[in-house]
């Protein structure tokens, strides 16, 4: 299926994830500077880096998915697009050689508190409290994310919300929530954790 969404051009394939409200909330709420390394883990059709390499054009971004029809797909929508994206297929950073380089990762996580099998399900799909895939994530962000470097996480208001305050405050993350919408009978939440020197 091809589509065009703010602007852009992009196709989606069957296996892919076709953005939705939570990726529009993503997108619409990250602030670049000029020359930020920018990773986004879960790119699915790439959507979100191509629309903010659209707006922030100096910046260099880096697109990770466990998918790889995700990949294809990502480096594909970028190409359409005329947009400069380095595309990796990984399991959340580990395809990553470089440390502590990113200004801001972004992240639409799998925060639905459901086991499901299946390719496309692995966007959605996060375990116990819908944390499985996240806890690995934060656990992790310390050795990818620099010193007051931003991370823009997205989770559903289904995913245990305490447990993830209490994950983010043994790491010694700080963290907001800066947006949320109300979608069907969830809210969809979008925190932004900074990692500082406490």
């Amino acid at each position: 299926m091809k589509k065009v969404i703010d602007g852009l051009t992009i196709t989606i394939p069957e296996n892919v994830y076709d953005p939705a409200e939570d990726s529009f909330l993503l997108a619409e709420n990250v602030n670049i500077s000029a020359k930020n390394k920018v990773l986004e883990i879960g790119s699915g059709s790439g959507y979100v880096s191509l629309l903010l390499a659209k707006k922030y054009p100096t910046a260099e971004y880096f697109c990770l998915d466990l998918n790889p029809i995700a990949s294809i797909t990502t480096k594909k929508n970028a190409q359409l697009n005329n947009l400069s994206l380095n595309v990796i297929s990984s399991d959340l950073f580990s395809s990553l050689k470089i440390s502590r380089v990113f200004d801001i990762i972004l992240f639409n996580s799998p925060y639905l508190p459901i086991y499901e099998d299946g390719l496309l399900s692995k966007a959605w799909s996060g375990g116990l409290g819908g944390l499985e895939i996240v806890r690995n994530y934060l656990e992790r962000l310390d050795e990818y994310l620099k010193l007051n470097g931003s991370s823009y996480l997205v989770i559903s208001s289904k995913t245990d919300l305490k447990e993830l305050d209490r994950l983010l405050t043994d790491l010694k993350l700080v963290w907001e929530i800066i947006d949320s919408l109300k979608e069907g009978g969830e809210k969809i939440i979008l925190y932004k954790i900074t990692r500082k020197l406490i």
